[in-house]
This record gives C-alpha cells, sequence and structure tokens, in this order.
C-alpha cells in the first residue's frame, strides 16, 4: 500500500509498497477515507517535537471504513464508517476502566511509533477506538474530529455553571473548539480573546458573543465591563503564552475555575499566583483526551449544534501531504483545518 513515512526532521517519504496492517486479536483494518492535519504531526515532522523517534507512519485524526477485523474484535462490522479514537491502553488497569485510558501508564496513540497512523491507504487499531459515524456526518467531518475532541471532552468532563461568562484566549481550532462546547453546555455569554483578525473573525462565526482583538484593547477592561467587575465564570487558556495563561488566572472571578489547554513554547515560563489561587478559591484544572466525549460530540454535530464542517477548509489529495504540512506549518490566514483525501 502507500504511505507516507516520517523519517526524521523534514524526512517525509512516500512509500508504495509499504506492509499493509495486519488485523491482530481484537483489532481491525481501516481503509483510510480521509486524514486531518494536525499542527502536532507538523512540529513533529519539523523537528520541534522529539517525544517519539522515527520512523512511522503519523496522523491520529483519522475517518476510515472497517475492511477486515481481526479474531475476537467486536463492535463494528465490515463496511461501518468509523473515526477513531487514538488512545491504546492496556485494557486492565483503573484508568482505562473508567474511561481514562489515555492516562494509562502503558498508553500509547494510533499516529505515532510505534502505533502507525492514517497517512496511509490502511490502518490497523483496536476494536474499542473505533466510534461508528452518523450517516449525515461527512468523511471530512470525522477526519477532524479529533481535533475538537479534546477541548470538547474537557468541557464534558467538568462543565461550567449553567448561564456561565466565559472567555476563551486562543481562536485556532482548539479555541473554536471550547466556544462551541461552552455554549452546548449552556454558557450564556463568550469572550473570545486572540491577535490574528482572520481567525476573530471565525471565532465570532462559531459562536462568540464579544471578540477581542487584544492587539488593540486592553483585554482586563472589557472582561470587567462584560462581567460587572466580578470576572469570567470560566476562563480558558487555549494558547499557551506566559500572557494568556496570566489572564487566565487574572480574568477569572473568585470560585471560579481556570482550564489549561495550550501547551506553552519549549522554555517558557509560567508563574503561578499561589496566593491569589487560594485566597480566591480558584480551580485550576488541565485536559486533553476524554474518550467517553465522542459519541456525545458526534451527536451534538449531527443534531446541528456544533459545526465543525465550516472548519474544513483546505483539501488535498493523498500525494500533496508535502503541500498540506507547509501550509499548515505558515499558520496561513483562512486555515482552519486541513484535510487529506487518500
Amino acid at each position: 500500500m502507500k504511505a507516507w513515512v516520517w523519517e526524521g526532521a523534514d524526512k517525509l517519504r512516500l512509500e508504495k509498497g509499504y506492509p499493509d496492517p495486519v488485523a491482530k486479536p481484537g483489532w481491525v483494518v481501516l481503509r483510510v477515507r480521509a486524514a486531518g492535519v494536525c499542527s502536532t504531526d507538523v512540529s513533529i515532522v519539523r523537528g520541534r517535537f522529539g517525544a517519539w523517534s522515527p520512523p512511522g507512519v503519523l496522523c491520529h485524526e483519522i475517518c476510515g471504513e472497517v475492511v477486515e477485523l481481526g479474531p475476537g474484535a467486536k463492535g463494528v462490522a465490515a463496511g461501518d464508517r468509523v473515526v477513531v479514537e487514538t488512545s491504546v491502553g492496556c485494557g486492565i488497569c483503573v484508568k482505562c476502566r473508567t474511561g481514562n485510558k489515555h492516562l494509562c501508564a502503558e498508553a500509547g496513540e494510533i499516529g505515532f511509533p510505534p502505533f502507525d497512523g492514517g497517512y496511509a491507504e490502511y490502518v490497523a487499531v483496536p476494536d474499542n477506538c473505533c466510534r461508528k459515524m452518523p450517516e449525515s456526518m461527512t468523511d471530512e467531518q470525522g477526519a477532524i474530529l479529533e481535533a475538537s475532541i479534546c477541548p470538547f471532552g474537557a468541557i464534558y468532563r467538568n462543565p461550567p455553571p449553567m448561564c456561565a461568562t466565559v472567555l476563551v484566549q486562543g481562536v485556532g481550532v482548539a479555541g473554536l473548539s471550547f466556544i462551541q462546547a461552552v455554549k452546548c453546555f449552556g454558557a450564556k455569554k463568550v469572550i473570545a480573546a486572540g491577535r490574528n483578525l482572520s481567525r476573530l473573525g471565525d471565532a465570532r462565526h462559531f459562536g462568540a458573543d464579544v471578540v477581542v482583538n487584544t492587539k488593540e484593547a486592553d483585554l482586563a477592561e472589557v472582561v470587567r465591563a462584560e462581567t460587572g467587575g466580578i470576572g469570567v465564570d470560566l476562563s480558558i487558556d487555549a494558547a499557551g503564552a506566559a500572557a494568556t495563561f496570566a489572564n487566565a488566572i487574572r480574568l477569572c472571578a473568585s470560585g471560579g475555575v481556570v482550564n489549561l489547554y495550550g501547551i506553552p513554547a519549549a522554555g517558557t515560563k509560567m508563574e503561578i499566583p499561589t496566593d491569589e489561587v487560594i485566597f480566591r478559591q480558584l480551580t485550576i484544572r488541565g485536559g486533553t483526551n476524554n474518550e467517553l466525549a465522542w459519541v456525545p460530540l458526534m451527536e451534538l454535530i449531527a443534531q446541528g449544534r456544533f459545526n465543525n464542517a465550516d472548519m474544513v477548509t483546505h483539501r488535498f489529495g493523498f500525494e500533496e501531504l508535502p503541500r498540506a504540512i507547509d501550509l499548515v506549518d505558515r499558520h496561513s490566514d483562512g486555515l482552519i483545518k486541513a484535510v487529506l483525501i487518500p
């Protein structure tokens, strides 16, 4: 089969005779119908993210069709369209048995070595990583679902109070997903803050009530005006910069929740105002995957309450992956998500 093999920094090779995946016991083989191009993959290819060692086939944003079931595989049938929930755990520890297999001490992930991912014609995944798609969802929507699942999963695990005011800093795909997620869970007002005019327009399109260009406006003044001076109930940092981290805490109401999602650049120092956290009784949470949130998110998409169709802005043929990597790496205006169609 054809597959893009990552061999090191800036080394991607199109292999036309890559070994076909094997349907091991409890695993299934999928024909990849669409694959999302994630900024994490771009950072790995460019050599900026060294948590894994080559070689391997990257891509953890996968929509596929079941073509083969291994012995004992269950829950899906040949021909089913599925999205891939990518965490692979041991299956027996308390984390795996409570819907947190991404926290398993032995956890791995489809699309990161040693598990091959979706930049290939076919991919093998455990049967419990397959989530059947509603008929109304397109392959492209399925391919980029993973990009929204971490933000949505964080809110699904710890929803804001009803009629909350929420601040979202960062208006990339994560920020846009947070905006929609908190709206689905009853937020009354969402303030979105960022520096890119094009993406601030996206934030408005995806449901933000107040949009703040932090190059031109004082975010603290806007938050005070919008909350009667008390701060927001939920403060989300989807950017991961020192300034946004400080704002996330400073602009949160006493007794409120700070949700950290944006990953800081290497070497970034974050100072936690411990006394402020204690005396204002703030709760600080981190959030990554949530395997229990995939089906609810797809149901919301099918109901038209969460819009990920408009997040797909760029499409590429399978052999155009290097072009897609370049586009995502440049953070081009107008880009939200790029999809590869094998």
